[in-house]
């Protein structure tokens, strides 16, 4: 049977986390599937968090893409990650669209063993492919240790519902609190001792508030790639990098408490 589409590749397991992360955040997603492999740019239903990925095709094993025009496919995230669920480390996972079945998502999962081969499927969606627009204007990032990350999160959502975060040049805090009770504050990256005050200068600190939830709903995102970076300005959306294992790459925009009051505010009218 011919094929619309059919991408392979031995990192199954990647494909999983990325859709674990994703189906944590939105309900159902539309992929753009072309030539050059998947993308996805899209916000959750709060509009509060964005996440943008493309993965490459010419990172695939196989990957190849019959249709003139590119596809939309919407999916329903959580009955896609069902689908994987199983997937282990070292697992291949084939998605392909049968010419005869254009509506059907064909998932393919091919253990190491090659012992257990399972075929499934799933109801591709007519969904409303919105342009989404990310924020720019970032300078450069903080590295910070993937497994680092996940540990923090998990201690900051014990502590307290928010997070203060403050930036410098080349470091980053994290700071939650309960109360008069206990505290507890992260710290990723360096401080320069070559730099001068000038330098310093340049780059305006950072200080906002994020709400812990949020973070904690993409820490995900820490089994994709070994390192994350973390990009910080004022009046943006914190912004989270990273690889998509050797797929691509993906970007989240994590709005602050702020920005996100900005958004709730009435605009402001003038009259004549």
């Amino acid at each position: 049977m011919g094929k619309l589409f059919k991408a392979q590749t031995a990192e199954g397991y990647t494909i999983k986390v990325l859709a674990d992360l994703l189906q944590n955040n939105i309900k159902t997603a539309c992929l753009l599937v072309n030539d050059n492999g998947f993308k996805l740019c899209m916000y959750d239903s709060h509009r509060r968090v964005c996440f943008s990925f493309n993965l490459d095709a010419e990172n695939f094993q196989i990957y190849k893409f019959k249709p003139v025009n590119s596809l939309y496919l919407g999916l329903n995230l959580s009955h896609f990650y069902k689908m994987i669920k199983s997937i282990k480390k070292k697992d291949a996972i084939i998605l392909f669209i049968d010419e005869k079945s254009p509506s059907d998502l064909g998932i393919k999962v091919i253990p190491k063993e090659n012992n257990r081969v399972t075929t499934s499927y799933i109801k591709i969606q007519n969904i409303q492919n919105l342009d989404v627009g990310v924020p720019d204007g970032y300078s450069n990032p903080i590295i910070v240790p993937s497994n680092e990350y996940q540990k923090m999160c998990k201690d900051m959502a014990s502590i307290s519902q928010q997070v203060q975060v403050t930036a410098q040049k080349y470091s980053i805090k994290f700071f939650g609190d309960a109360g008069s009770v206990y505290s507890r504050e992260v710290s990723f990256g360096e401080y320069d001792s070559d730099s001068s005050d000038d330098e310093e200068g340049e780059v305006e600190p950072y200080r906002d508030e994020f709400n812990t939830e949020q973070l904690a709903r993409i820490v995900k995102i820490a089994g994709l790639g070994n390192n994350i970076q973390v990009f910080v300005k004022k009046d943006l959306p914190m912004l989270f990098r990273t690889n998509v294992g050797g797929l691509g790459k993906i970007s989240i925009y994590v709005k602050s408490k702020s920005l996100i009051a900005a958004d709730s505010r009435p605009p402001d009218i003038t009259l004549a």
